[in-house]
């Protein structure tokens, strides 16, 4: 009541002054405070329900400073369209100055800490805590698991098909809980499970598997289709043996650990991460939230999601679960500014459903569960959807009408300027920036490296218009395979699943293929690297239409294009990579000019007969004065087959590549071509504080 009646009088004042509003919440505040700088709130909830108020009254601007520290959330902040503000008069959730308030979805744990044997100590626990990951001093530990953790190890920390086998499985006394994870079977992201039950002849049943959209028929119990030797297992108390490890015995409450070298558990910062999402903007199309901005907070300490329900994006490879530790529902004109998220067990950010301009701008991305940012629509949207790889949908069934079918999808969004790296540290299907049913997203100047998958992936066709652009990726697919830098699918509604093999392409296949994706995406001026090993670099993928590629640095990796039409790639340089052209269709409509290409081999062609694009000419081609091969024989026979005759084998005279420089100097013969330079001082974050944290030197070729 007290409470009550000081928000009021400050209200009163604020409104009658018509002056922009300021309230401030600190850690060791108290909500019965009046919210000054102070006599600030405790809690973040409080400033948004004062703020609330406010803006029944009030058209002016509200700031909610937040102080430094640590707020524990025991549920997250839902912010709905009664917190709107206007353009006029936004929200704005800040950090103040240059402290750094932390947001927390874990739990501080105040233990006595009893020796168990073996180096292994033990503590009893709250009555109703679940703990899923585990920080000590601010690092996280593993859950008890075979084979132990290694950081050099490929995939997973350390995998082995051993980890369920029977005779392991057998001297489990209480597996139910557990947990195996394991890259699909061709490691084309990954599959999770829980442990059911063990029987006696150490046969495990599994619940899981629904996080990927290929391998296996779908059951709601149990899909199949993981990789029988790249797995492991965790949260099986007899796999407790090696230090930094971690079991939580739920049923007696008792918390098992054994502390790494050096760590006084008495007096340890231990905290276990308690809830799934942190924060929440939450309107509809009838009643969106808008002008709500958070700058310069930090997100940490959410549970894993891998086991939560997942849903499939249409036919592209993804499963997903619409769950982060900031989402986006119903919003319009929001954003996310200078926050950082790390040490979450999901995604970073996710725009569901109907949103527009909602931005994600400078953030720092570090040590996560899954994704960085995922804009995701809603199916009902998308018209004639379908769903898994194998499904076909019925050609004289399908929607011909071009574009979505509701307004219920993310459009005109922004995701710039961030820093990501070490995502995908339990699922592997995974990227930076994943996009599937929306329209119009900027992806730019974003720095995205060390993770095991694609750092920007485009899951579908619908609906195009994205622009991806002066972005830096480099050391992506790390623990997949089959992939690039950037991915994208085009399984929409015109596409059939055996076009796969070439096979059954129907003469209007042409004329449906921009039914969904009828906005062109454009990728250009970005720098994708993957020396060193096979990388389809930017994979256009498995009828990926309407695309425009160019001015584009592709080092050690290339451009791929498969089964698609309307793709013009152009004046883009690619240093020891090649032109991947798969399955390609009568008529396709695709153009190849004006690209630089250094390497022995620059066409590898699939099933692809060069005759059906539409041009093939003034490209520059060069192997350090060594000989290149065009398909099966030399430049002259490529050329007898009107393909490039106007394309030359000369020195493309780059300016200084040891400095990672591959303008062309003046006279270069590719500038004769039509070739245009285009900056290489561009790419990724513009952040003075990120650029300092990039390891530029993963990235020298």
């Amino acid at each position: 009541m007290i409470r009550t009646i000081l928000i009021i009088a400050m209200l009163t004042s604020f409104c009658a002054q018509c002056f922009a509003l300021e309230l401030y919440v600190a850690p060791d505040g108290d909500d019965a405070n009046p919210g000054t700088i102070n006599r600030p709130f405790a809690t973040v909830a409080c400033a948004r329900d004062a703020v609330r108020q406010a803006k029944k009254t009030s058209k002016e601007p509200v700031t909610v400073y937040l102080r430094g520290g640590t707020y524990y959330l025991n549920e997250p902040l839902v912010f709905t369209s009664e917190d709107s503000g206007s353009r006029e008069g936004p929200v704005s959730f800040v950090a103040y100055k240059n402290e750094k308030p932390v947001l927390s979805g874990g739990t501080v744990l105040k233990l006595k800490w009893k020796p168990y044997r073996d180096g292994i100590m033990k503590a009893q626990t709250p009555s109703g805590l679940e703990i899923d990951q585990l920080f000590v001093n601010g690092r996280r530990l593993h859950m008890a698991r075979f084979p132990n953790f290694d950081p050099e190890a490929k995939f997973f920390g350390g995998t082995s098909g051993d980890a369920i086998s029977p005779e392991r499985a057998k001297g489990w006394a209480n597996p139910a809980g557990g947990y195996m994870h394991a890259l699909q079977s061709s490691m084309w992201g990954s599959k999770h499970y829980r442990i059911v039950d063990v029987d006696d002849d150490g046969k495990i049943k599994f619940q899981g598997g629904w996080q990927e959209n290929r391998s296996g028929g779908w059951d709601e119990f149990y899909r199949g289709g993981y990789h029988k030797n790249y797995l492991f297992v965790e949260n099986i108390f007899e796999e407790l043996d090696a230090a930094g490890e971690w079991y939580f015995d739920k049923k007696n409450r008792t918390l098992y650990l054994k502390p790494e070298a050096g760590t006084n558990l008495r007096k340890a910062e231990i905290i276990a991460a308690g809830l799934t999402e942190l924060l929440v903007v939450k309107g509809s199309l009838e009643k969106p939230a808008k002008n709500i901005t958070f700058k310069g907070i930090t997100f940490r300490h959410t549970k894993r999601i891998f086991l939560e329900p997942y849903e499939r994006l249409l036919r592209g490879d993804w499963s997903i679960a619409r769950l982060a530790a900031v989402r986006f529902a119903g919003a319009e004109d929001c954003s996310v500014e200078d926050c950082v998220f790390e040490d979450l067990g999901g995604n970073g950010v996710f725009i569901s459903g109907y949103n527009r301009r909602v931005h994600v701008l400078a953030g720092r991305f570090t040590r996560l569960g899954e994704s960085g940012v995922c804009v995701v629509g809603d199916l009902k949207a998308v018209r004639t959807p379908a769903f898994s790889y194998s499904n076909t949908v019925q050609q004289d069934q399908i929607d011909l009408v071009p574009g979505p079918n509701t307004p219920h999808y993310p459009a005109r969004c922004r995701i710039s300027d961030n820093l990501m790296d070490r995502f995908g540290i339990i699922g592997k299907q995974v990227a930076g920036v994943i996009i599937s049913m929306a329209e119009e997203i900027t992806v730019s100047h974003n720095t995205i490296y060390q993770c095991p998958r694609a750092a920007i992936c485009i899951n579908d066709g619908c609906w195009g218009g994205h622009v991806i652009e002066y972005n830096d990726a480099f050391d992506t697919v790390r623990e997949s395979g089959d992939h690039g830098p950037f991915n994208s699918w085009g399984r929409d509604r015109w596409w059939k699943t055996s076009y796969n093999g070439g096979r059954d392409i129907e003469t209007f296949a042409k004329a449906r293929s921009k039914l969904d994706n009828y906005k062109v995406t454009h990728i250009r001026y970005n720098r994708f690297s993957h020396p060193g090993g096979h990388s389809w670099g930017i994979d256009l993928d498995d009828g990926s239409s309407n695309y425009h590629v160019y001015s584009n640095l592709c080092l050690g990796m290339g451009i791929k294009l498969r089964e698609g039409f309307y793709r013009r790639v152009e004046n883009n340089i690619i240093i020891r990579g090649f032109f991947g052209f798969h399955i390609w269709f009568p008529g396709c409509d695709d153009v190849v000019e004006r690209n630089i290409v250094v390497d022995d081999n620059p066409y590898r062609l699939i099933r692809a007969n060069p005759a059906y694009a539409k041009s093939f000419n003034r490209n520059l081609f060069w192997n350090d004065g060594q000989p290149i091969r065009f398909d099966k024989g030399d430049f002259e026979a490529w050329q007898k087959r009107s393909l490039d005759t106007d394309s030359l084998i000369a020195d493309p005279l780059f300016i200084d590549p040891a400095k990672g420089d591959y303008r062309v100097r003046p006279g270069s013969p590719a500038l004769k071509l039509g070739f245009e330079n285009f900056p290489m001082d561009r790419f990724g974050t513009r952040k003075p504080e990120f650029q300092k944290i990039v390891n530029r030197k993963t990235i020298a070729f």
